[in-house]
């Protein structure tokens, strides 16, 4: 292990922490609101855990960035990583990694101007980060110098498999579905009275 170049093992271990950081956000934006978790928190610790992770995410990756340029195994320049397409290696399946990335951007400043766009313009933007989940995963599966190590297969079927759980049920409940909660006897409707 002391003869692995440090940039190459940054990058590795970035890849693969940007991507768990935002499979983790995702699940923390879904979650949030599920009844599994309504009563785990409150709606404002609910979000800032779903935006903290987000934002981890998005900074692992530009970590990611940063140390494939500073590695020499493979030549990435700066414009690589902005320009789908631009590099030589796996230009299809680096392009995914860079789309991930754009779109990552695009989803946290407008969440950051959340108040000011609307919900009309926000939620399809928002929506925007099922796309940077399912572009990393392509990425990090096809370019991933780790994707056939069985922990990794493990933690790409894993994550995927949730999501894609997560996202079904809430979409069978319907987007704006109430919780349903259980009457228990202190709330329940009084008996009348008879007379």
């Amino acid at each position: 292990m002391m003869d692995m170049p440090f940039w190459w093992v940054l990058a590795r271990a970035s890849g693969v922490a940007a991507y768990v950081l935002l499979a983790a956000a995702m699940v923390a934006g879904i979650a949030s609101r599920s009844r599994l978790v309504q009563r785990a928190a409150s709606p404002v610790a609910k979000l800032e855990w779903h935006r903290l992770l987000a934002v981890l995410a998005l900074a692992m990756t530009l970590v990611h960035g940063l140390a494939l340029v500073m590695d020499e195994y493979v030549v990435i320049t700066p414009v690589d990583l902005v320009v789908p397409g631009y590099v030589d290696y796996r230009p299809l399946w680096v392009a995914a990694g860079v789309l991930s990335l754009w779109l990552m951007v695009i989803v946290s400043v407008t969440a950051s101007m959340r108040k000011h766009l609307g919900a009309g313009v926000w939620k399809p933007l928002h929506l925007g980060s099922y796309g940077a989940f399912t572009a990393g995963l392509v990425h990090g599966v096809m370019a991933g110098t780790d994707s056939g190590r069985p922990w990794m297969v493990a933690l790409y079927l894993g994550t995927a498999a949730l999501l894609v759980a997560l996202v079904s049920r809430r979409l069978l409940a319907g987007p704006n579905a109430p919780l349903k909660r259980k009457r228990t006897p202190a709330t329940a409707p009084a008996e009348p009275v008879s007379s």
